[in-house]
């Protein structure tokens, strides 16, 4: 019987160790669980190691039961947009999408990102990032992905014109009284060769920015608060834009804003063609078109201050950026926003932000204005900015809604239409198209 016993046992003890030994042979055999990781974003975000390259790292660090292959796409702005909802209307949608904070209620109410508040309320960092900046990564109340980077504008202006037309070069102008008698001091000097400032009055969405900060000065709103109304042809609006409308009849500003692109009008900052300009990365910009520009001679030859505020009304800027977001069609949600944390953290987003000039939404890194002017002598003024931000309404139908907006600039600018008429018009439609 002990015998008949122990043969028992020791063929269990077999057994087992032939389990055992089959699964070890097993594991050993499969390795790692193979995982995709496919991000669309801007092309020129793979450009260094943050974001991307660096999160890659960790990510694959904290996961070594995986082997996580990493797929890019990179687009221009509108193509991102195109390319992924083609893409997710096909099956096809990437694990991550960098998606402009303009199309965020777009994507959140066609149910093509996911609601990630829980995930985001848990992370670590979430606290770090700026209230302002946490309001704008929501719809309906629910988070939808967290911010890459910002950005804001600000008054640029070119202190040699200044100069040549009698004015101090370090007393740039804070109202618009004192921006419409600089302007118009400068033109009248120097015109047709500089102008004293230059806006755009275009068919593109700095048309509608400009005219966004202007409204927001005054204490105007561009929709109701519930994204049901137009409301841009308030009072407020009239003479924002009769405000804009003015600087080209009194010849402040030239006629052919209507023309051409915003970015004409910006570098023309730094080709001695207007005195002042609404912009970001202005100091980037300067360096494209300066060669051997240095820090001290940008100091010296421009300078950077908060966009002027209405008389009795308060300074006001736009601002725009990414966020990352999570697909709802990636099948790899968790891992997903994980490789978002690494990408999107503070740590990244310095690293990134400083490499190409754009501004942080941590708090934290907002309070290291010292550690980013070697990217930007006037970055101090920029994170200033930060505190009069306005975003534009994140709904599927602003694409739609800037259109109007644009057309009654130029219409007002042009003089085809009174600045009254120009908004009332364009407010009409816009009503059509949220109640649609």
């Amino acid at each position: 019987m002990k015998k008949f016993v122990t043969a028992i046992v020791l063929l269990s003890v077999l057994c087992c160790t032939m389990v055992f030994a089959q699964g070890q042979k097993e594991a050993e055999t499969t390795g790692p669980k193979d995982v995709t990781l496919k991000v669309y974003a801007r092309a020129y975000t793979y450009q260094q190691d943050d974001p991307w390259k660096n999160a890659e790292k960790k990510l694959q660090d904290a996961h070594p039961e995986l082997n996580i292959t990493f797929e890019y796409e990179g687009f221009g702005w509108a193509d991102l947009r195109t390319k992924f909802l083609t893409a997710a209307a096909g099956g096809e949608a990437p694990d991550v999408v960098m998606t402009d904070i303009i199309w965020v209620g777009e994507y959140a109410e066609g149910g093509l990102i996911a609601d990630v508040t829980e995930k985001a309320e848990s992370w670590n960092e979430w606290a770090d990032v700026a209230p302002l900046y946490k309001e704008a990564t929501k719809v309906d109340g629910r988070i939808y992905g967290t911010w890459l980077n910002t950005d804001v504008r600000v008054m640029a202006y070119n202190k040699k014109l200044f100069k040549a037309a009698g004015l101090d070069p370090e007393t740039p102008p804070k109202t618009w009284s004192e921006l419409r008698a600089a302007a118009k001091q400068i033109s009248d000097t120097l015109a047709p060769a500089s102008y004293g400032l230059g806006f755009p009055a275009t068919l593109e969405d700095e048309t509608a920015q400009t005219f966004y900060a202007y409204l927001f000065s005054l204490g105007g709103k561009i929709l109701s608060d519930d994204n049901n109304q137009a409301l841009f042809n308030s009072e407020e609006g009239v003479r924002a834009l009769s405000e804009l409308v003015d600087m080209v009849q009194i010849g402040a500003t030239p006629a052919s804003i209507v023309a051409g692109s915003s970015s004409d009008i910006n570098n023309g900052v730094f080709q001695d063609k207007f005195a002042m300009s609404y912009m970001t990365k202005a100091f980037g910009l300067a360096k494209d078109l300066i060669p051997g520009l240095t820090a001290e001679q940008y100091l010296e030859e421009f300078g950077v201050a908060t966009i002027p505020y209405a008389d009795g009304g308060s300074a006001s800027t736009m601002s725009g950026g990414y966020l990352l977001c999570v697909p709802t069609g990636s099948k790899n949600q968790d891992l997903a926003w994980e490789f978002i944390e690494y990408a999107a953290g503070a740590e990244s987003q310095f690293g990134y932000t400083a490499a190409r000039g754009y501004v942080p939404t941590f708090t934290s890194l907002m309070e290291r204005a010292s550690d980013y002017y070697e990217i930007d002598p006037y970055f101090s003024v920029i994170l200033e900015q930060l505190n009069n931000a306005h975003f534009r309404p994140s709904i599927p139908q602003y694409t739609e809604i800037a259109a109007e907006v644009q057309n009654a600039v130029q219409a007002a600018v042009m003089g085809v239409k009174t600045p009254k008429q120009a908004l009332d018009d364009a407010a009409k439609v816009v009503n059509q198209i949220l109640n649609e």
